[in-house]
C-alpha cells in the first residue's frame, strides 16, 4: 500500500504548449479551458479555494493513505497558492498539539475567516492568523464534506446525514433539507445548489429550508458527482470524481458536455474574475489550473 509522502516540497511546472479545450464536439462551443500550470507534490488534495481579493487559492490536503479520508489521525494541512499556482505557503495551516486537524476538506470564506470542514467538525481560522483555530459547534454530524457562503451564512454539507448546516458570524446555525449523500455545494444569486454523491444528480434547494430539493432529472448522467458552481451565463459545471471528468451543464439543466477530462477531479475552484478552473486530482497529488473563459 502506497502512503503519501508529507515532506514532498510541492514544486509548479508550467504546461506549455497545450491545446485549448472546449465542450460540445458537435455544438457550437461557448466555454473553454486551457491548462496553464500543474502543481506537483500535494497529499491528498480534495478543495481548491479562490479568494478573489487576496488573489490566494488555498488547497485542502488530506495527508492520509489510500481510502483513509475519514480518519480522525490528527494529520492534513491547508496550502496556499496565488491565483495562476505559484507556492505561498505548502503547510500554511497545519495540525499541531493543542490545534489538530484532521482530513480537512471542503472550504469557505465569510467575515474574513476561512471555514473547513474536518470530518465531523467545522473549523474557522482567521486569514490574517491561521493559528487562532476554533471550533464551530454542530450537533449531530456525521461526515461534514464541502462549503459555501453567500456573503451572510456558511452552508455545510452532511455526506453521512444527508442534511445541510447554515452557519451564521456569530455560530448559530439552522437546518436545511437535503438529497441523500449530499456533497457539493454553493449558492447563486440567493439560490442554494447540491450534489448528491450516491444519486449522480444535481438539486435545487430552498436556501429557507421550508421546501424540498428539486433534482435536475440527470440521475444516470453520471457517476459520483463531487462539485458544483455556477457560471455567469446560468450554466452549472461539476466534477464527477469516478468518471473523470469536469462537465458543463447548460442553463436548460438538460444538457451535458465534458469540459476536460483527467483523473480523480475533487471539489474544484472557480473564479470567473480573473478566468480560471482550479481542479484538485485527489488520487495522483496534484491540481491543475486552467485558464477559463467564455466567447
Amino acid at each position: 500500500m502506497k502512503i503519501f509522502n508529507k515532506h514532498l516540497v510541492p514544486a509548479v511546472m508550467l504546461v506549455c504548449c497545450l491545446s485549448t479545450l472546449s465542450y460540445g464536439e458537435d455544438s457550437v462551443a461557448t466555454w473553454h479551458v486551457k491548462p496553464i500550470a500543474q502543481l506537483e507534490g500535494l497529499d491528498v488534495p480534495e478543495c481548491m479555494l479562490p479568494d478573489v481579493s487576496g488573489n490566494r487559492i488555498y488547497v485542502s490536503n488530506i495527508e492520509c493513505a489510500p481510502k483513509e479520508y475519514w480518519e480522525d489521525d490528527g494529520k492534513g494541512y491547508i496550502s496556499v497558492f496565488d491565483k495562476e499556482g505559484t507556492l505561498v505557503e505548502k503547510r500554511w495551516l497545519d495540525s499541531r498539539p493543542g490545534a489538530v486537524i484532521n482530513s480537512p476538506k471542503g472550504m469557505a470564506i465569510l467575515n474574513g475567516f476561512l471555514y473547513f470542514t474536518d470530518n465531523a467538525r467545522l473549523m474557522r481560522t482567521p486569514l490574517d492568523n491561521p493559528k487562532a483555530l476554533e471550533t464551530v459547534e454542530l450537533p449531530d454530524t456525521g461526515r461534514l464534506n464541502d462549503a459555501a457562503s453567500d456573503g451572510k451564512e456558511v452552508f455545510v454539507s452532511d455526506l453521512a446525514a444527508g442534511k445541510i448546516f447554515a452557519v451564521k458570524p456569530d455560530k448559530t446555525f439552522r437546518m436545511i433539507p437535503a438529497p441523500e449523500s449530499v456533497n457539493g455545494v454553493t449558492v447563486h444569486e440567493g439560490v442554494l445548489y447540491a450534489v448528491s454523491w450516491d444519486l449522480g444528480e444535481v438539486y435545487e434547494l430552498d436556501i429557507t429550508g421550508r421546501k424540498a430539493p428539486k433534482p435536475f432529472g440527470l440521475k444516470g448522467t453520471f457517476k459520483n458527482l463531487d462539485a458544483v458552481f455556477v457560471l455567469d451565463d446560468g450554466a452549472f459545471i461539476v466534477s464527477d470524481f469516478p468518471g473523470g471528468r469536469v462537465a458543463i451543464i447548460e442553463a436548460d439543466r438538460k444538457t451535458v458536455h465534458t469540459l476536460v477530462k483527467l483523473e480523480s477531479p475533487a471539489d474544484i475552484g472557480v473564479d470567473l474574475k480573473n478566468n480560471r478552473l482550479y481542479v484538485p486530482q485527489l488520487m495522483v497529488d496534484k491540481a491543475v489550473v486552467y485558464k477559463f473563459w467564455k466567447e
